[in-house]
């Protein structure tokens, strides 16, 4: 690193303290280098980098509407990590409850088939248009788009046809904001709870209540006094949330969750408007067919004058359909359809623009710009194409390095939405007296055992089912692996 060139200040300070005066040349150094002039940066907390939340959350949505990278992005995760469900599978641990093996297994299989019966109906959805599967796709989906969503327990008896009363209401990013007039980051009522962007956290950062608008957020309205409405995020006589704040962490002390495609958000504006002139480009080539020359052959048709009837103005409509004051010329806009042919006047002169289109160049500069997005959203590139063109090695490390990444997602949604729907489940069936399970309500320890579950999703897609089977038998007949470790890897 070169150091920079020192001022007269540094010369004077050098000269009574040299110490000091070397570390300001090496400080400015070091801050001053060319490849980092610009670039302006200071280390803030969690929270105050996620201040743009809202802006992030519009234009996260819009893109996976809107712009088809995006879009493949989202429901590609979606897809491979919930596919049509993660499935439960209860694992007692009979010699902790103290039953007999026999019991354990019967039990087992009872509560395995009523909580699939429950998954597969409308009642864990309060508002009863999804499944319980389904449910476990609209809110990793809405977790990726928005960066955090809240699942709220209530017991909708009202509803007719309900077998089972525990049931979830999906609350979208949004509508998680703060009271009106309520600094963010400060304390909030006399408990000493700090609440930030929506969230009502204890001394050590653990959510204690979350704050939701009582109507969706409409960027036409103004907030007004009251429009919140506190959430409890535990029960104090279940135990057992009443509200879950779903979002992938990344940082210590993070209060909301940031969008999956808020690193690339830029890009892909970019990529898509590149697109777009990509597609007009080559629709315009085949748009005019002919132009053939006239004498006196006029290029557009000449403006109609009319008066308003409203105000007496005199108005001209132009040939093009556009409308403009009297003494103004309305701008030219011509519309083509396809084999357009167009008459001019033989003394005008032509000049026939050749876009030069497909440009062959812009399939590599595709491909490189989505390899770089696929790379920060860990999902290679002919993942997030589903286009697998290369060999056979090559596909296959692609979906195994994808693999890696749905592994950790699919804990996650399991361990952070899919357990704690299936133990407030459990509860209402104990409490009900569906199921005898001695100690349950008495010691929170005991309750774990009853409780315990694993969820297993659809599994690996395989490339070439014949050579990875030969693969794996390989691997057992060598002691590399056991049937037990294939049999997950499989799932």
């Amino acid at each position: 690193m070169a150091l920079a060139r020192p001022t007269m200040m540094d010369r004077m300070i050098a000269s009574v303290a040299p110490v000091y005066g070397a570390q300001r040349i090496a400080a400015r150094s070091a801050s001053g280098r060319r490849q980092t002039r610009g670039w302006f940066a200071r280390a803030r907390s969690a929270d105050q980098d996620n201040a743009r939340q809202k802006t992030l959350i519009a234009r996260s949505r819009d893109a996976a509407m809107n712009l088809p990278l995006a879009t493949a992005a989202i429901e590609r995760n979606v897809t491979f990590t919930v596919g049509t469900g993660l499935m439960a599978f209860p694992d007692l641990d009979h010699e902790a409850l103290g039953i007999t093996a026999e019991a354990a297994a019967a039990l087992t299989l009872r509560i395995a088939r009523d909580y699939d019966s429950y998954l597969s109906s409308t009642d864990p959805d309060a508002e009863r248009t999804s499944t319980g599967y389904g449910q476990q796709a609209v809110l990793l989906r809405g977790v990726l788009e928005g960066g955090d969503m809240l699942a709220v327990r209530c017991m909708p008896k009202a509803q007719i046809g309900r077998v089972h009363e525990t049931a979830w209401k999906l609350i979208e990013a949004d509508r998680i904001v703060s009271p009106t007039s309520h600094q963010e980051g400060t304390k909030l009522g006399s408990n000493g709870n700090v609440c930030t962007l929506g969230v009502e956290v204890d001394s050590f950062g653990a959510p204690q209540r979350f704050h939701v608008l009582k109507k969706a957020p409409d960027s036409l309205n103004a907030r007004a006094a009251n429009d919140t409405v506190p959430i409890e995020a535990w029960g104090k006589e279940s135990r057992l949330p009443t509200a879950l704040l779903l979002m992938d962490k990344r940082r210590a002390e993070q209060s909301r969750g940031v969008p999956f495609l808020a690193p690339v958000l830029e890009v892909l504006r970019q990529v898509s408007d590149a697109t777009d002139a990509e597609l007009i480009a080559t629709v315009m080539q085949g748009m005019l067919a002919i132009i053939y020359k006239t004498p006196g052959a006029t290029a557009m048709p000449e403006p109609v004058y009319e008066r308003d009837a409203a105000d007496g103005e005199s108005m001209f409509t132009g040939g093009d359909g556009v409308v403009g004051v009297e003494g103004e010329r309305p701008p030219s806009h011509y519309n083509f359809d396809a084999g357009t042919v167009l008459e001019v006047d033989s003394d005008a002169e032509v000049d026939m623009k050749t876009p030069g289109r497909p440009n062959p160049a812009y399939d590599k500069f595709f491909e490189a710009v989505g390899t770089q997005i696929g790379a920060a959203l860990e999902t290679p590139f002919e993942v997030l194409m589903a286009r697998f063109e290369s060999s056979y090695t090559a596909s296959r490390a692609a979906l195994e390095l994808f693999y890696k990444r749905l592994i950790v997602r699919l804990n996650w949604l399991a361990s952070m939405w899919c357990t704690p729907v299936y133990q407030c489940w459990l509860y209402e069936q104990v409490a009900n007296g569906v199921y005898d399970m001695p100690g349950y309500f008495d010691d929170l320890r005991i309750r774990a055992l009853w409780s315990s579950v694993r969820h297993r999703g659809d599994g690996k897609i395989s490339l070439d089912p014949a050579r990875e089977a030969r693969a794996l038998e390989t691997h057992e007949a060598h002691g590399w692996k056991t049937g037990q470790e294939i049999t997950a890897y499989r799932r």
